[in-house]
């Protein structure tokens, strides 16, 4: 099993209309097979968070990177 950090973004214009990659949420997956099962728990989750149906109604992408869990 390993473990995966999933965050979802959204694109946020400023003041002067310029956008931004703003992270809406983090999700911290610490069990799973490969990094697909990770991004399917991670959208569940994220989508029963915020109270969605749909995760991409709330962000406009993710990324997903692996934790190193060594202490």
């Amino acid at each position: 099993m390993a473990a995966f950090r999933i965050c979802f973004f959204n694109e946020i214009p400023d003041s002067t209309g310029h956008d931004h990659h703003c992270c809406q949420r983090s999700i911290e997956i610490l069990e799973a097979a490969d990094v697909e099962e990770a991004i399917a728990l991670a959208i569940r989750e994220f989508e029963e968070l915020e109270k969605i149906a749909r995760w991409d109604l709330h962000a406009h992408t993710y990324e997903c990177a692996p934790l190193d869990m060594d202490i």
